[in-house]
């Protein structure tokens, strides 16, 4: 008979190994995609221009010094041919305030997946915005893009070392908690030197953008939260009917942030429960305080709620559904 503890060893070995396999397969990263980082830079630029109360998030507040870093590699010419196209953006695309409203969501879903090309690769665009990317285009080859791809590469490599490691424990409570199967597929993931005021933003569905940018929120445990909590948004319509039902059972409306309130709060718990020291994107980016998901009221309302409920189910006490159906319920009666 073999020893029981050499028997463990190799069912904790094989299981290791099982859970990085799963853990790699999780998501299909992309790093190079030249043109969704141009287009991404320009954005934030534009925002920082301008002005936008956003623009000063940690998240995004390094694109000027940034900006300024690579203007130097620039001759006079190309210095104001550059503030020409990050002056169209920030009188143009750049007052879109959310990736999810037209035309921003499509021009950025079209340029997913296009690699390195010199040529514009997307048709659909409208010819005054091809013409500014496409001006912009040499300059930021030339002064920005060689460091924003190796922050996108260093980014990744270290990001894909955390997902090797505590991935599969984090799916594991994710989906427990949820009562909701992990999807099969991988998430179409891309890697960009600047995503948004949060670091990272998705499409139901369909892809999921992370930032790149040297900040306080990349450092740690946050990217690894990042990426699950967008992947989380992937799972967005199941979570939605789950509320539905609980919400329809006692009369009530679902508010409208109430889910993404969770994810927030649960992936970071989640994180938190493997790495103690990590203080969630919710706390980090006193996400409370900002109205999330189109509400009229800020967060704060539901987080009484959601300390008070949500977080004892995650501690074992009660059921999915008894939680979820008293957190409605409470929810509700802050919204109204």
């Amino acid at each position: 008979m073999r020893p029981l503890i050499s028997i463990a060893m190799v069912a904790v070995t094989a299981a290791m190994a099982l859970g990085q396999t799963r853990a790699a397969s999780y998501f299909q990263f992309t790093t190079d995609d030249f043109w969704l980082n141009l287009h991404q830079y320009l954005y934030i630029l534009g925002r920082a221009h301008a002005g936008a109360a956003d623009a000063t998030q940690p998240a995004v507040a390094s694109a000027p010094d940034d900006e300024k870093q690579g203007l130097v590699l620039l001759t006079d010419e190309e210095r104001q041919s550059w503030a020409n196209v990050v002056g169209a953006y920030a009188s143009g695309v750049s007052r879109t305030s959310s990736f999810f409203q037209a035309p921003l969501a499509s021009m950025t879903m079209s340029l997913a997946n296009t690699g390195d090309g010199a040529v514009f690769p997307v048709t659909t665009w409208q010819p005054g915005d091809r013409a500014t990317l496409e001006t912009a285009a040499p300059m930021y080859r030339k002064a920005w893009w060689p460091r924003h791809r190796a922050m996108n590469q260093r980014y990744l490599a270290e990001l894909q070392r955390t997902i090797d490691r505590d991935g599969s424990a984090i799916v594991a409570f994710l989906t427990r908690m949820y009562g909701i199967e992990w999807p099969s597929r991988v998430f179409p993931t891309h890697v960009v030197a600047y995503a948004s005021w949060q670091g990272a933003f998705s499409y139901t569905g369909r892809m999921m953008i992370l930032s790149s940018s040297a900040n306080a929120q990349n450092d740690q445990w946050s990217p690894l939260e990042g990426v699950f909590h967008e992947a989380m948004h992937q799972s967005d319509d199941r979570v939605a009917a789950l509320l539905r039902a609980q919400a329809a059972a006692r009369g009530v409306t679902v508010p409208v942030d109430l889910s993404h309130a969770l994810i927030f709060f649960t992936v970071g718990e989640a994180v938190r429960r493997l790495h103690p020291e990590h203080v969630s994107m919710v706390d980090a980016l006193d996400i409370w305080s900002k109205t999330i998901s189109g509400a009229r009221l800020p967060a704060k309302r539901l987080q009484p709620s959601i300390q008070g409920i949500w977080k004892p189910y995650l501690d074992g006490r009660g059921t999915r559904d008894e939680a979820l159906g008293a957190l409605v319920a409470a929810a509700a009666a802050v919204t109204e």
